[in-house]
């Protein structure tokens, strides 16, 4: 199944054709349950401006014509009702929150207002009328979203739910909200309707609930309401800590929901959907098999290839695009307001206009130069369209700067994606030739019809003294190298990138004392939120040592000297003997000047054209392949 995640493919709070599009091509790979995202039941729950309303009619008419469609794809469509409570996002104006009580949330410092009790009631009317509208649109059923601490959570947690009234109290009026939602849609719908629910199984933070707190809730909702389902995760949007088990990184893995799932299992009555960090065929089953679950949730995997299941049907389990965990191009954009996408499947999110690439009626001669992602995609890109492809690459290896950070624990199956993407060569016979440094005068010698210029970039230095007697690295040539890190290792970072945090994790590992000096405002600021707060809480249970607001000024034998960005203050750090510089990329603009005497059409994609993320590298590679 495809569990419901936020796409930012909504316009006026409805969905739009790039939506339907994106579910459309999820079924047709093969998917057997979709669950679309969050919809607001109520005016108060739109958490952002690209939330979906269901509190209004609209939505009926809207939804009709995908259902049937999703119907003939042999799909099964539910969606979640939601309303986030005090968790929730200011807008061009913030009216107050509310919650069962006012405790206010820590990570989106948010201080709600208590409901008063007939509002209460006139919120789970807003919850039976949202589904009384999905089963008019034809939507098989309905998932009320329990799960990280929203609404119905804040009601049966004893440690936000401070009310006397009947919601209050007991752990009867407590889950009292909640068991009234189940019923009453379960009155105002048909038999055969679907009424789920998704739950966190714990909250994975100091201030949230234990499974043990959480199990005799799940107990009372499951024998005082009719649930066709339970979904299981774990997390919390309320804490740093708990939120990032939403979208889990890299650094978890499948077996976080594992125990409680399986005792869930054996405890409800309806069936059960295990999800998060499912991204592989094998740890589908293995999950399905060890948790007893009905159904596996595989959301991000199907993110980066919906064809996951088909292709898993067939046999073809080592073309999977398989997902990284990297964050970027889903939750990232979506928590940029952005609509998703994904980093390493330039398609998802475009699948109205790329699902289906058209074969070029006449073939072309085209030239790759460059062995890394962007070389990679174009030539894969070119070949399948039909094009006659010659990839070049300089060292003995393909994958460029991804190769240095691949196989890090904590940054998921990137070696994974590049043998992906080095078996397609093979696939639309490629004609690779490694150890082949590029020189623009050979053009000639391959009398291309065109050129995709893919070189990259190479690791940035500042342009400040640096002593010869301290050792001093690139990112990436710190990642590569054999033993580079000293007793006392500096990461100077100069813009909150993941390749700051990559460096000081391995020279941790290798028992170092680290300091991350950045002239940002946090350590890992351009990182995806949930992958940032993973990575440094491990940095601090490490005794890292994190400064802000700072950059290197100069690298002294006997000192670095380090600079406020903001007052040009400088202090001293003594003793260091390595220093790493992650300071992006550096372009060499030079081969493309001279081939503009080539005679033949040149594209620079990617960090040859501007040092950037993996996500633009990605796209301009996939787009530029796709004009030729």
């Amino acid at each position: 199944m495809s569990s419901g995640h936020q796409t930012t493919l909504v316009q006026d709070y409805l969905p739009t054709d790039d939506f339907f599009e994106y579910h459309l091509e999820r079924a047709r790979g093969g998917a057997g349950l979709v669950v679309l995202e969050a919809h607001a039941v109520h005016e108060s729950g739109l958490l952002t401006d690209h939330t979906i309303d269901a509190s209004t009619d609209d939505i009926v008419e809207t939804y009709e014509p995908f259902a049937e469609a999703m119907h003939k794809a042999d799909t099964r469509l539910l969606a979640q009702l939601f309303h986030g409570g005090r968790e929730r996002y200011a807008g061009e104006y913030a009216p107050p929150a509310l919650s069962a009580s006012d405790e206010p949330t820590d990570r989106l410092n948010v201080i709600p207002r208590p409901m008063e009790t007939t509002e209460v009631y006139e919120m789970i009317d807003a919850f039976v009328d949202a589904a009384v509208r999905m089963e008019q649109a034809g939507l098989d059923g309905v998932e009320v979203v329990g799960s990280h601490s929203y609404l119905p959570a804040q009601f049966w947690s004893p440690n936000i739910n401070n009310r006397d009234d009947e919601f209050g109290g007991t752990l009867e009026n407590r889950c009292r909200f909640t068991v009234a939602i189940a019923e009453r849609i379960r009155q105002h719908t048909d038999d055969n309707f679907v009424v789920g629910i998704r739950i966190s199984a714990e909250e994975r933070s100091e201030q949230g609930l234990s499974f043990e707190e959480t199990l005799p809730i799940i107990e009372h909702i499951d024998d005082a309401a009719t649930l066709d389902y339970w979904s299981v995760v774990v997390g919390s949007s309320s804490t740093q800590e708990g939120c990032s088990y939403i979208v889990p990184p890299a650094t978890e893995s499948e077996t976080v929901t594992r125990s409680p799932a399986t005792v869930i299992d054996q405890t409800v009555d309806g069936e059960t959907i295990v999800t998060s960090r499912i991204n592989t065929p094998e740890k589908a089953i293995r999950m399905l098999t060890e948790t007893g679950a009905d159904v596996v949730g595989m959301t991000r995997a199907l993110i980066a290839d919906p064809e996951l299941p088909a292709k898993t049907k067939a046999g073809e389990w080592d073309d999977v695009i398989p997902c990284v965990a990297c964050n970027q191009g889903c939750i990232g954009r979506y928590q940029e307001g952005l609509p998703i996408r994904c980093t390493i499947n330039p398609v998802t999110g475009r699948e109205a206009e790329y699902s289906d690439l058209d074969s070029v009626t006449t073939p072309k001669s085209i030239l790759v130069v460059g062995g890394g992602p962007a070389g990679l995609i174009a030539a894969t890109t070119a070949a399948e369209r039909g094009h006659d492809v010659t990839l070049l690459e300089a060292t003995s290896n393909l994958g460029g700067q991804v190769t240095a950070y691949a196989n890090l624990d904590h940054r998921g199956r990137y070696q994974d994606w590049l043998a992906t993407l080095t078996s397609r060569l093979d696939d639309h016979d490629v004609t690779v030739e490694l150890d082949t440094q590029f020189d623009p005068d050979d053009v000639a010698a391959y009398d291309p019809d065109e050129l995709v210029l893919a070189t990259g970039a190479t690791g940035r230095r500042p342009d400040i003294p640096v002593a010869g007697s301290v050792s001093s690295y690139t990112a990436v040539e710190a990642l590569r190298a054999d033993d580079p890190f000293g007793d006392e290792v500096l990461v100077a970072d100069w813009d909150g990138n993941e390749a700051a945090l990559d460096a000081a994790s391995e020279a941790i590992n290798a028992g170092a004392d680290v300091e991350i000096v950045t002239a940002t405002y946090t350590p890992g600021e351009s990182v995806q939120q949930y992958i940032q707060n993973t990575l440094l809480g491990n940095l601090y249970a490490e005794d890292a040592t994190l400064t802000p607001h700072h950059r290197v000024d100069a690298v002294e034998a006997d000192e670095i000297v380090l600079q406020n960005v903001f007052n040009d203050e400088r202090e001293r750090r003594d003793s260091v003997d390595t220093v790493v510089f992650a300071h992006g990329g550096e372009a060499d603009y030079e081969q493309y000047r001279a081939l503009s005497d080539a005679n033949v059409p040149v594209h620079r994609v990617g960090d040859c054209w501007a040092p950037r993320s993996l996500d633009e590298t990605v796209w301009e590679a996939f787009e530029t392949a796709t004009e030729l």
